[in-house]
């Protein structure tokens, strides 16, 4: 949840809205004369943002390739996955009862 507080009254609580995003996971946004001004979050919350947006960014040529194979219809439905997933198992399978056998 976020509170939205102005930068006066922040400051008479400030020790307490530390521990409040620490203990909360909450954010809080400082405003002076009604803007937005600052943001208190937890270091924890921080470094998840910041690894989700390494992490998307990194990817963002994977998920386009990945749409661009959907649309020119390279790709396997489950069904067919699992259908040749079993079926690879299986002989897998019997390879090895035929080297126990040898």
């Amino acid at each position: 949840m976020t509170y939205v507080i102005p930068v006066t009254e922040g400051r008479k609580n400030f020790l307490n809205l530390v521990d409040r995003v620490d203990e909360d996971y909450t954010r809080i946004d400082f405003t002076k004369k009604g803007i937005v001004k600052a943001s208190l979050i937890s270091p924890d919350y921080l470094d998840e943002l910041e690894e989700t947006i390494y992490s998307l960014t990194h990817s963002m040529d994977d998920i386009r390739q990945g749409k661009k194979d959907i649309l020119e219809g390279r790709y396997v439905t489950l069904e067919e996955f699992l259908k040749r997933e079993y079926a690879r198992q299986k002989l897998l399978s019997s390879k090895k009862r035929k080297q126990k056998r040898s």
